[in-house]
């Protein structure tokens, strides 16, 4: 990892975080393709607001990447502003509209470059990110790379995103214990928010582990998210943010509503459970512990998500789920990586639902 951007006041951290410097990756090409990166966005009739998270891309001070588009069904503007698009790292994959997991796998399908990132189109990425992670690439070659970033709220405030305080955890713990061992960073990454935007990944590893995300199915991100870090040889972190989330105000989306489309958590959770049970990484308990604190947080959130006459059910069917899970899920040992202390709360909660 590299400490290079790190704020002042990070610089301990960094240290802790940092790997062997590397030569500057300026825009070296990587792989038979010449590609070092693709990063892929998907649309769906995000206007405007596209603009500034491809323009976000283009201005990176790495060059060696490309842009994978996917428009999943967009209607004008969204289509005249992708049509007026010239520059040559842009890849248009245009898409009947089937959902942001399907436009996600199809930017999967066509991509070239030794890793692959993803991009919200109404984000943005910092101009060194890529920079960042090509000089951790270098230096280290790890199949998985995660970044902290940083959240812009409604009211325009900046702050640190949620990850930040795992960066700042891992590291404290490598400071008190020396360099992380592979499961131990497997616990840590694992604690990280399970989002796509914070991530580098080896297409390597991606096509070993044939991963992609579930369609037709919301919270799509825990499943990819713990079994990218599960099927992972390696892994590094980054101390500076790499992108910067927005609160999204100008548009429906799924953060924002309070419909039944929150009880897609029970089943995307479920077949979690289910598939990392079943990988030899489920008998790491602080792994196991930091899959459970994630899975816990996002449904003990949607049940509070949903209308009123919809929590009966909603608490039934979650029973259900905790009742078949696999007993170790719940016994989360002191020593889980839990960088917001939630890990009482939330064992309370499944006592409770379990009652």
């Amino acid at each position: 990892m590299t400490g290079g951007r790190a704020p002042v006041g990070q610089k301990a951290r960094a240290d802790a975080l940092a790997a062997p410097a590397a030569p500057g990756a300026g825009g070296e090409a990587a792989g038979a393709d010449g590609v070092k990166f693709s990063c892929i966005m998907t649309t769906f009739n995000d206007g405007e607001l596209i603009r500034q998270s491809i323009d976000s891309l283009l201005h990176q001070s790495f060059g060696d990447f490309e842009l994978l588009l996917v428009d999943d069904g967009s209607s004008a503007p969204t289509t005249d502003i992708l049509a007026a698009l010239t520059d040559p790292r842009i890849r248009l994959l245009p898409q009947a509209n089937d959902g942001l997991s399907s436009a996600r796998n199809r930017g999967l399908h066509h991509a070239r470059g030794d890793y692959i990132c993803f991009l919200d189109a109404d984000d943005v990425r910092a101009p060194w990110s890529l920079a960042q992670a090509a000089e951790v690439i270098d230096a280290t070659g790890a199949e998985l790379i995660l970044a902290p970033g940083i959240h812009s709220t409604g009211r325009t405030q900046l702050q640190p995103f949620m990850d930040q305080v795992s960066i700042t955890a891992i590291a404290a713990e490598a400071l008190a214990t020396g360099p992380l061992s592979l499961a131990a960073r497997k616990a840590w990454a694992t604690s990280f928010e399970p989002q796509s935007a914070n991530k580098f990944i080896a297409r390597s590893l991606i096509e070993r582990a044939q991963l992609r995300f579930p369609n037709d199915h919301f919270f799509e991100d825990i499943l990819f998210h713990v079994l990218a870090i599960a099927h992972a040889g390696s892994i590094e972190f980054l101390p500076s943010p790499s992108f910067t989330y927005f609160q999204r105000q100008f548009r429906p989306q799924l953060t924002g509503s309070n419909g039944q489309i929150r009880f897609d958590i029970l089943g995307t959770a479920g077949v979690t459970f289910k598939i990392f049970e079943r990988h030899r990484d489920f008998l790491n308990p602080r792994q196991r512990g930091a899959v459970s604190i994630g899975a816990l947080r996002l449904l003990r959130w949607c049940e509070t998500e949903i209308p009123t006459y919809h929590r009966y059910g909603y608490r039934m069917a979650l029973r259900t789920l905790l009742h078949d899970l696999n007993p170790l899920y719940l016994v989360i040992e002191d020593s889980t990586p839990d960088p917001r202390q939630e890990r009482e709360s939330l064992i309370r909660y499944a006592q409770e639902v379990m009652a």
